[in-house]
C-alpha cells in the first residue's frame, strides 16, 4: 500500500502539471462514487468501491482520476483440481479446494487500484497501477480519435503497455515470483448509419510475455497432481462489430459479434443482443442474451499421462479447452430522485440490479447477483 500511496501522488501531481498550463483556470469538476456488490451461486462474493473524480480547464484540458477498491471472497469447496467447479466462471478465480486436514480455507483477497488520464482534443494518456496481496500491477496508455464525414464517422486507435509482478504464496506447490508484460493495440471506427443506427468495427492485437499460468493450480498428471504450466509466449488477435438500432417507444437493440484467435491455437466466436426499454424517466430495463464458442489450445488434453507429453505444458483451465457457453438475464437501473421529491442527493443518485444465468457444455451453472450504487457531485 505504500509504494501505492507514493505513485497516487507522483501521478497526480505529474499528470496535472504536465497536461495543463499554469494559467489554466477550473471550468467544470464532477466527481462519482459507486459501491457495487458481485455474488454467485457457489458464494463467490466481490465487493468494490469507485471514486471517479475528473476536472476540465478553459483550454480544455480534462483530467480525471478513478479509485477502485476491491475485497474478494472465494469460499473452499469440495472439488477435484483442474475440475471446471474449481474455477469461477465469471470471475476467472481459482477457487481453494477443500482439506479435510483444514489446509485450505476461504480466501480473501484485497486489491487498490488507481487511474489517472489526461485528454486534449483527441489525445489522450492515461497511467494505471494496481496493488493486491500477490499482484502488483502498471500499464501506461495513449489514444487518438478524430472525427470525420460531418462527424458522422469517427476512427479511434489506442496503445498500451503493462508490467506486472506476481508473487503468490509459496505454498503446497506453487513456484516463486514471475513477470508478465503485455503490449496491446486497437483500432475502432465508428459510422453512423442512418439517424436511428450506428454501427461499430474493431481490431484488437496483443503480445503477452510473461507467466501466463495459474501458480495456485493443479493438474492431475498419471494420478498424481503437478503445477500447471503454460507458454510464456501469446499473442492475441480479434475482431468486432456491433450495431446499435433505435426502436422507437423509447427501446434500443444492440447486436454485437466477435471473432478471436490467438498463437496457442484457441479460437472463439461470441454473439450478443442487449434490448433496452426505458419504462419511465426513472427506471430502464435491459434484457441480455450471450452465445460463446471456442475450440481448445494445442496443449489442451482432457488427461496428462506425464509431465512431458505436451511440450512440458499442462493446464486444468477448463477456458482454455473445447467448450459452449450460454449467458441470459436482465438489468435494472432505477434513478430514485423523485421518492421524497425532487432535488437533493437522490437527483444524481443511481440504482442497478442485475441478475443472470450462466451455464456452458461442461456441465458447469452459475446464477449471477450484483447490485450497485452510483451518487454524482
Amino acid at each position: 500500500m505504500k509504494r501505492l500511496a507514493v505513485w497516487m501522488v507522483l501521478v497526480g501531481s505529474g499528470l496535472a502539471a504536465g497536461a495543463a498550463p499554469t494559467s489554466a483556470a477550473i471550468t467544470d469538476n464532477s466527481a462519482t462514487y459507486a459501491l457495487n456488490m458481485f455474488s454467485d451461486v457457489e458464494g463467490v462474493n466481490v465487493y468494490t468501491q469507485y471514486i471517479d473524480y475528473a476536472v476540465q480547464t478553459d483550454h480544455q484540458v480534462t483530467i480525471s482520476f478513478q479509485w477502485v477498491h476491491d475485497k474478494i471472497v472465494i469460499p473452499a469447496i469440495d472439488a477435484a483440481p483442474g475440475s471446471p467447479e474449481s474455477v469461477d466462471a465469471i470471475t476467472s478465480a481459482s477457487r481453494p479446494i477443500l482439506d479435510y486436514n483444514d489446509a485450505f480455507k476461504d480466501f480473501v483477497k484485497i486489491r487498490n487500484s488507481i487511474q489517472g488520464t489526461v485528454s486534449y482534443g483527441g489525445l489522450n494518456g492515461s497511467y494505471y497501477v494496481s496493488s493486491e496481496n500477490d499482484y502488483y500491477a502498471q500499464m501506461v496508455s495513449a489514444g487518438y480519435d478524430r472525427a470525420f464525414m460531418d462527424e458522422n464517422f469517427n476512427l479511434s486507435t489506442g496503445v498500451a503497455y503493462s508490467w506486472d509482478q506476481i508473487s503468490p504464496y509459496l505454498q503446497d506447490g506453487t513456484q516463486g515470483s514471475a513477470n508478465r508484460n503485455t503490449f496491446h493495440w486497437n483500432l475502432v471506427g465508428t459510422q453512423i448509419l442512418t439517424p436511428t443506427t450506428v454501427m461499430r468495427v474493431g481490431l484488437e492485437y496483443n503480445a503477452v510475455d510473461g507467466q501466463q499460468h495459474d501458480p495456485y493450480r493443479g493438474v492431475y498428471v498419471d494420478g498424481t497432481i503437478a503445477p500447471e504450466l503454460h507458454p510464456d509466449r501469446r499473442s492475441r488477435r480479434d475482431v468486432f462489430m456491433k450495431f446499435s438500432q433505435y426502436l422507437g417507444n423509447e427501446s434500443s437493440l444492440k447486436a454485437d459479434f466477435r471473432y478471436y484467435d490467438d498463437s496457442w491455437q484457441v479460437s472463439s466466436q461470441t454473439y450478443g443482443l442487449k434490448l433496452n426499454q426505458r419504462v419511465s424517466r426513472q427506471v430502464t430495463f435491459r434484457y441480455r442474451y450471450r452465445y460463446y464458442t471456442q475450440v481448445p489450445a494445442w496443449f489442451y488434453r482432457d488427461d496428462y499421462s506425464n509431465t512431458t507429453n505436451v511440450d512440458g505444458f499442462q493446464t486444468a483451465d477448463y477456458r482454455l479447452g473445447d467448450y459452449g457457453a450460454h449467458l441470459f438475464g436482465g438489468h435494472i437501473t432505477w434513478h430514485p430522485d423523485n421518492l421524497f421529491g425532487s432535488g437533493g442527493w437522490l437527483k444524481h443518485t443511481e440504482l442497478n440490479f442485475t441478475f443472470e444465468r450462466y451455464f456452458n457444455s461442461n456441465n458447469f451453472t452459475a446464477n449471477i447477483l450484483e447490485t450497485s450504487l452510483r451518487v454524482s457531485f
